[in-house]
């Protein structure tokens, strides 16, 4: 297998920090009840599973951003629905 490119390093660790942003905030909305409890239990499976997906095909930097930019919207907007 080849050299990475410092291209797929950098988009590797804008995406691992996109996932570890979005577990911060799945764990914080859960822990102050700002979300049902099924909410933060199915955020934090996809977040788990983006995260393997991400870990295991790091090199593959446009589907890894997108998923993980997809992730953050998908909270956000999911948050905003499902919020007390």
């Amino acid at each position: 297998m080849s050299e990475p490119t410092p291209r797929q390093v950098l988009y590797a660790l804008v995406a691992a920090g996109f996932l570890a942003v979005v577990a911060v905030l799945v764990v914080g909305a859960g822990m102050v009840a700002l979300v049902p409890r099924w909410w933060t239990a199915m955020m934090a499976v996809l977040v788990a599973a983006a995260s393997v997906r991400t870990a295991l095909h790091w090199r593959r930097t446009r589907q890894i951003l997108a998923l993980a930019i997809g992730l953050f919207v998908l909270w956000l907007v999911g948050t905003l629905l499902v919020s007390r």
